[in-house]
């Protein structure tokens, strides 16, 4: 997708829009059908929207943009004045809607747009479709494989974190708290933690050109890593919202500014605009981690060379009828990993390949025991 500019006015879209928009379901309801209304009259293509409380999310294409958002806008807030009026037979606010930062204590804020190129259109309605919003392309479907959560993931990355360098300066107030839950799904590993991760997790592979070696964490949502869980956490899970990106040869040290875990109260991560104990560590760590990532992505290379990755799907059998719970991902077989010749396999030996190809097969142990909690969790 193409950068969030405002100069984006036409073609394919992604809208993003902050503010105070909807207080109960009616006010919801009003929104939707103004959305449509004036979707309709000016020719515009509606391909999904997320209405959320403090946000709204909506995938379109039209001609001009800016006027399409302005009469959205301007229609509901007018719709919505009155419809409070009638219902609580106050007078109405009359001040004029400003995409400007008002005080209004019913702000709706200045809009993000991004444009759409056709690699992100399946990405983004599926992102659609799994955070319970409105999808009007019938070839979306809801039971996603597990490639396409990772380019879910991806996209989410994107376009919907607000990832930023570093700086000392716009940042010197950040607080950095490590409460929150991770609720992906998966997490990519690297070949060094596998031994750690095999206990709890199911290593697989991922279905890409280059695989990923990942975990998973539970069907739409992560089942295992919650308050009570004591064993081992992911590094990539315990890096978030922290993030080394590669900018030009140079690793960038990075940050998703809208994260939990940067909010209020925690260990600061500057002082006097100069790194803290808690930084300098955090750098160092990542910097190991990216050297991991690399020998990992050069053993997942050789891994899929060799030709002994299987498809592999994770189903139950439910009163005699098989249920599909994740598909999409790649298993070593036993039977192809034994028909390799012996220069294949010293190499791998060698190269410790062949410790994470059986440290992987020890966790699929785990599958059973992610089956369960994806088919308890659904029976809520």
């Amino acid at each position: 997708m193409g950068r969030k500019l405002r100069l984006i006015d036409s073609g394919k879209v992604a809208v993003r829009q902050k503010g105070d928009f909807f207080q109960n379901f009616d006010e919801k309801s009003l929104y939707e059908d103004v959305l449509h209304m004036v979707a309709h009259k000016y020719s515009v293509q509606l391909y999904g929207y997320i209405l959320n409380n403090n946000e709204v999310f909506i995938f379109l294409e039209c001609e001009k943009l800016s006027k399409f958002m302005q009469i959205v806008n301007s229609s509901f807030i007018r719709k919505r004045n009155n419809y409070n009026v009638k219902n609580s037979n106050k007078k109405p606010d009359l001040e004029n809607y400003s995409q400007n930062n008002s005080q209004n204590s019913r702000e709706i804020r200045r809009y993000e747009v991004t444009q759409v190129f056709a690699d992100d259109i399946d990405p983004i309605l599926a992102y659609i479709a799994k955070n319970s919003g409105v999808v009007f392309k019938k070839t979306v479907n809801k039971e996603l494989s597990l490639d396409k959560k990772i380019e879910i993931e991806k996209f989410r990355k994107r376009n919907i974190m607000k990832i930023e360098a570093i700086d000392t300066k716009k940042h010197s107030e950040l607080m950095y708290h490590k409460d929150a839950v991770p609720n992906s799904p998966f997490s990519e590993i690297v070949a060094g933690e596998a031994g750690q991760c095999e206990h709890n997790f199911s290593i697989v592979f991922t279905n890409d050109v280059v695989p990923k070696l990942i975990v998973m964490l539970g069907k739409n949502e992560n089942l295992i890593i919650n308050e009570n869980y004591n064993g081992y956490i992911p590094a990539n899970v315990q890096n978030y919202p922290f993030f080394l990106v590669d900018i030009e040869g140079k690793g960038v040290l990075c940050i998703d500014t809208q994260a939990e875990q940067l909010q209020g109260e925690g260990i600061k991560l500057f002082e006097n605009e100069k790194p803290t104990e808690f930084m300098e560590n955090l750098i160092k760590a990542m910097q190991n981690y990216n050297i991991e990532q690399q020998k990992t992505k050069i053993a997942m290379q050789e891994i899929k060379k060799s030709g002994i990755l299987v498809n592999k799907e994770l189903s139950v059998n439910i009163n005699g009828k098989k249920h599909t719970l994740i598909k999409g991902f790649s298993v070593v077989s036993k039977k192809k990993l034994n028909e390799l010749d012996d220069a294949t396999l010293a190499d791998f030996v060698r190269r410790g390949y062949m410790e994470l190809i059986y440290t992987h097969l020890r966790s699929l142990s785990n599958l059973e025991n992610l089956a369960s909690r994806i088919v308890q969790n659904e029976s809520k």
